[in-house]
C-alpha cells in the first residue's frame, strides 16, 4: 500500500481508505456485522490506515463496528466520521441558513455522540455531511465551535462532505483557509472538480478525499442490462431504465482501461489517483472479497498519464453520446 499526505494536516493516509457506509447496515440492501468486521480486518491488515464512517450510517451502527475491530488491534488507523445536518436534508435548498443544519450545539452534541460510538478520545477529521455555497458566508459560529474542539483535544482536522455535484462549494472556505480536507464526488464518470476544485485545493494545501470512486458501483464491471437493485438500496431509481442503459454506454467506453492484469473497478481506482491533488479513494467495502480487490489498487503498477488524459476527453466529449 502507498500512502500520501492529507493536504496540511500531517496525517499520513493509504491511497485506499475503508468506506464505511455499506456496514452501517441502510440504503445498500442487507448486510451482515460478520461481513464486515471481517472487511476491516483485512483492510488493516492489508495497510489500509484511512477509514471514513458517519453517524447517519445506520445511526451509529458503522461507529460501533469500527470501534470494536480498532479496539482488537494494536495499530490506530486515521478515522473520519461526518456531522448529519440537523433537518437531515442532504440536498438544502437556496435560503436554508446554516443555523438549520449545523448550529454549534448540534456539531458538539455529535462529535461526543461519535467519539462514544468510535471509542476513542480524538477524532482525526471531523466533516460536515453536506454544505451549501452561501453558508460560507455564515460560517462564522460554526467555524468558532471548530476551532474550540480543536483546542479541546476532541478533533485534529476539518473537513466537509460536499454533495454529489457540488464539489466547489466550499472554495470559500479554501481560500479562507478555514477547511483541511474536502471530501468530493470524483469519478471517471464524474471529473469536474479537475477544474472545478484541485487547482484551489493545491495552492492551499487541502486534502482531497475521493468518494464514490466507482460510481456506486457503476465501474464496477458488473454492471450489466439486467442488473437490478430492491429494498432500501438507494440505487435503485439512479441505476434504472435509461440512467442504467447510458451508464452502461459510458462505462463500455472505457473499457480501454482494462488490461490482462488490471480490472475495471481497480482502473477506475488508480484514475482518481493518477492526480497529485488526490489524498486518497474510498471504494466502499463490505466484505472481504471487496477488501482485497480494492485494497490492492493501492499497491502495483499506476495508471499512465496517457491512459488518465484519454479518460479525461472521453468525459469532455460526453463520451460520443
Amino acid at each position: 500500500m502507498r500512502y500520501r499526505w492529507l493536504g496540511n494536516t500531517g496525517l499520513k493516509i493509504s491511497e485506499i481508505g475503508f468506506g464505511a457506509w455499506a456496514i452501517g447496515g441502510t440504503w445498500w440492501g442487507p448486510q451482515d456485522d460478520t461481513d464486515s468486521k471481517l472487511a476491516l480486518h483485512q483492510s488493516l491488515d492489508m495497510g489500509c490506515n484511512f477509514i471514513d464512517t458517519a453517524w447517519v450510517y445506520g445511526n451509529g451502527h458503522s461507529e460501533k463496528l469500527i470501534g470494536a475491530v480498532i479496539k482488537e488491534r494494536h495499530e490506530k488507523p486515521v478515522i473520519t466520521t461526518k456531522v448529519p445536518p440537523k433537518n437531515w436534508n442532504w440536498d438544502n435548498l437556496p435560503g436554508t441558513p446554516l443555523s438549520e443544519a449545523f448550529n454549534p450545539e448540534w456539531i458538539t452534541a455529535q462529535t461526543e455522540k461519535s467519539l462514544q460510538n468510535l471509542g476513542v478520545e480524538c477524532l482525526d477529521v471531523l466533516q460536515l455531511h453536506t454544505w451549501l455555497q452561501e453558508w460560507n458566508q455564515q460560517s462564522e459560529p460554526l467555524l468558532g465551535t471548530i476551532a474550540r474542539l480543536k483546542r479541546d483535544g476532541k478533533i485534529r482536522a476539518f473537513g466537509i462532505s460536499l454533495r454529489d455535484k457540488g464539489s466547489e462549494e466550499a472554495n470559500d472556505l479554501i481560500r479562507w483557509r478555514q477547511v483541511d480536507s474536502l471530501q468530493i464526488f470524483f469519478n471517471l464518470l464524474y471529473q469536474d472538480p479537475l477544474w472545478k476544485v484541485f487547482p484551489l485545493a493545491k495552492e492551499y494545501g487541502v486534502g482531497v478525499i475521493a468518494r464514490v470512486p466507482l460510481a456506486f458501483g457503476a465501474l464496477s464491471g458488473k454492471f450489466n442490462a439486467k442488473t437490478r437493485f430492491i429494498g432500501d438500496d438507494h440505487r435503485r431509481n439512479l441505476y434504472a431504465g435509461e440512467g442504467l442503459q447510458t451508464t452502461l454506454r459510458k462505462v463500455e467506453k472505457l473499457k480501454f482501461l482494462e488490461t490482462k492484469t488490471l480490472s475495471m473497478a481497480e482502473a477506475a481506482l488508480k484514475w482518481t489517483l493518477a492526480y497529485p491533488e488526490v489524498s486518497n479513494s474510498i471504494p466502499g467495502i463490505r466484505n472481504l472479497r471487496q477488501a482485497v480487490l480494492n485494497c490492492v489498487a493501492g499497491d502495483g503498477e499506476t495508471l499512465s498519464p496517457v491512459s488518465a488524459g484519454k479518460a479525461e476527453k472521453l468525459y469532455q466529449a460526453n463520451f460520443g453520446l
